[in-house]
């Protein structure tokens, strides 16, 4: 719908992730823009009074065919501007066309739920395991290049669920190594990690075979080679939740099939998932959960990021190895 919109056209985006609310204002974008020689304009809803969007919807383009309007947070639209924008909708649009955009859904905005019956609502919900091998598959068929099987698990767990993260990896893969190649475990690894002879997956590796000393060397090493904090905490948490998962399952007398129908691991991570169970530290849930917590907001309040992942790692590990 994003790609063929037209005159008269009302779409929104909602929810929490904003990679899929961005591409889907990209496309909204590049069809208005490219396509249909539309205006673009844009305003945050809490800048908009009354009066302001009816005008905005009446006049006429003076230059182009006609005005794209992209309204963000339109959860925080005003009482007064409401109304307008329920008429407009109900009355239809001729030569304008609306994207709306907000963090919020719908059950936590009431502007939203009355969108959600009228026009087409998209919710941008974190996707599960289970819906990453497909992202994995679209980004890199938009990159011109093809994953190993092997690569493919890897950049999974180092991309979480976030699908910026894997965006951006795809992209960098791609500038890298060109298009139309195709990308094994060496090729990722040099390009996403690897700095000064250690990379994220080996810090993994360390936390959870409970070897402190090793993890806290690593995690030294890619801070000083440049390695993104934040993105090193996303990737220990999604790791974090499949050895948590796994070990219960394992607890329970499930096996390797079980083990990787809940956390959609694949060859390799499903062997180094198994072993894990056996060597991994185990910490009360809450306790990590909170360790993780104290670690995301260490970094984002400018706590030294080596005191941050070595505060995590001592709390992860029992300092046996």
């Amino acid at each position: 719908m994003a790609s063929n919109a037209s005159a008269g056209s009302i779409l929104v985006a909602a929810g929490p992730d904003v990679y899929q609310s961005g591409r889907l204002q990209s496309k909204v974008v590049n069809r208005f823009r490219k396509e249909l020689d539309y205006e673009i304009f844009r305003f945050d809803a809490v800048e908009l009074r009354e009066g302001d969007l009816k005008r905005h919807l009446l006049e006429n383009s003076l230059f182009s065919a006609g005005k794209l309007i992209e309204i963000s947070n339109i959860h925080k639209l005003g009482k007064a501007a409401v109304p307008e924008l329920l008429h407009a909708i109900k009355e239809g649009l001729s030569d304008s066309a609306l994207f709306m955009s907000s963090s919020k859904v719908p059950r936590e905005s009431a502007i939203l739920r009355k969108l959600e019956k009228t026009v087409p609502v998209y919710i941008c919900y974190e996707p599960f395991d289970s819906d990453m091998p497909g992202w994995v598959s679209r980004l890199a068929s938009e990159e011109n290049i093809t994953l190993s099987r092997e690569a493919t698990q890897l950049l999974l767990e180092y991309s979480g669920r976030n699908l910026r993260r894997l965006s951006d990896a795809m992209v960098r893969l791609a500038l890298y190594h060109g298009s139309e190649t195709r990308i094994d475990r060496d090729k990722l690894v040099e390009v996403i990690s690897g700095k000064g002879g250690t990379d994220v997956f080996h810090l993994g590796d360390m936390i959870f075979c409970n070897r402190r000393g090793e993890a806290v060397d690593a995690a030294w090493s890619l801070l000083q080679y440049g390695e993104e904090p934040v993105g090193m905490l996303a990737y220990l948490f999604s790791t974090w939740q499949k050895v948590i998962w796994a070990m219960e399952i394992v607890e329970a007398g499930g096996g390797s099939r079980e083990v990787s129908s809940k956390t959609g691991a694949r060859y390799p991570l499903i062997d180094r998932l198994m072993k894990f169970t056996r060597t991994a530290c185990k910490v009360d849930t809450a306790t990590a959960a909170e360790a993780f917590a104290e670690a995301d907001n260490g970094i984002k309040t400018g706590v030294d990021h080596l005191l941050v992942f070595s505060k995590l790692i001592f709390t992860l590990t029992s300092g046996h190895l």
